[in-house]
């Protein structure tokens, strides 16, 4: 049980006064609903780490834009070479500790700099998505090894970005078979089953089972196939007739799955946003073409008319869940 349904739980039990207030503090203590002084402290631990850890990579960052015309090439592939080698290092000494995990973040950082640097200096002809690939294929031996799911995060953006700079640069052929539309639906594919491992890993896995990370993967696939039904909905091309049938496929088992196995309000209300957007640009399309005068405000009624039932739904079910 989670210390958001635990609280809610005790709660109601001391509406119900099976509880007394006294004892339900005692049962917020036991329960780890309040937090500790030793919980304040691993959480501001691990807040000023990562500020730190920020603003020194920040800090070399300003430092080589700073003196880059003083620096000879040599010595400036000495300096990033050498603080990828002083983050492995650092992640080695403290590899017991919470903070060998920036050393291990920051080595990653920096070999996407060494690789940008390196293609700069030899102007080795290659394309951008190159170096994007090059730097997820470089760090995935460390992102297995340090189990830290910010690391991944770096890895699937790199890979996203590899994949739309492909589309970007090559035309003929590749442009034909990379459309928009497919570009989008190959991101979808990719990241939902990223989605997909993931969630299953961090069924193992304690170091995965936070939902900043993953809720984000899952922004990102509800962000291509809900691109993917707007280019549907206002282009009307029968090369894209399945895209409603994937589309509703997503939602049925986004649905089943967050509603019954993981109860995450967060997905639910991101999908809901998802048929919001849909279905105002649907109806708005319909209504354009009707050339009904009144197309604006009847769009406007509509979605506040279907927000007032999300935001029901959702409270309603916030309540159900709390309940169990």
């Amino acid at each position: 049980m989670t210390p958001s349904r635990a609280k809610a739980l005790f709660q109601q039990w001391t509406a119900q006064q099976k509880l007394s207030p006294q004892q339900l503090n005692q049962a917020l203590k036991l329960a780890n609903v309040t937090p500790t002084p030793q919980h304040w402290f691993s959480f501001l631990d691990k807040l000023l780490l990562a500020n730190g850890g920020g603003l020194l990579l920040i800090g070399v960052m300003f430092f080589f834009a700073f003196n880059w015309q003083e620096i000879t090439r040599f010595h400036k592939f000495a300096l990033i070479e050498g603080l990828v080698v002083v983050s492995l290092a650092g992640y080695a000494y403290y590899f017991h500790k919470a903070s060998a995990k920036f050393f291990v973040l920051a080595a990653s950082v920096f070999v996407g700099v060494l690789l940008a640097f390196y293609g700069q200096t030899y102007q080795t002809g290659a394309d951008t998505w190159q170096l994007f690939f090059m730097w997820a294929l470089l760090i995935t031996p460390w992102a297995m090894l340090s189990q830290l799911a910010s690391l991944w995060l770096l890895w699937l953006l790199l890979v996203n970005l590899s994949l739309f700079l492909y589309y970007s640069v090559f035309g003929g052929i590749f442009g034909v078979l990379f459309s928009g539309d497919t570009l989008q639906m190959a991101l979808f594919a990719f990241n939902s089953m990223a989605l997909l491992v993931w969630e299953l890993a961090a069924i193992r896995h304690e170091w995965l089972k936070g939902r900043s990370e993953v809720r984000l993967l899952a922004m990102t696939t509800g962000f291509n196939m809900t691109w993917l039904m707007l280019s549907f909905i206002f282009s009307h091309g029968d090369k894209t007739a399945y895209v409603p049938i994937v589309y509703g496929l997503w939602l049925a088992i986004f649905y089943g799955v967050y509603r019954y196995k993981i109860n995450d309000l967060f997905m639910l209300a991101g999908a809901s946003f998802s048929v919001i957007i849909l279905s105002t640009a649907w109806l708005g399309e319909v209504l354009f073409k009707a050339k009904d005068g009144a197309v604006l405000f009847l769009l406007a009624l509509w979605v506040i008319f279907t927000s007032g039932i999300v935001i029901r739904w959702l409270k309603g079910l916030a309540q159900e869940l709390h309940h169990d």
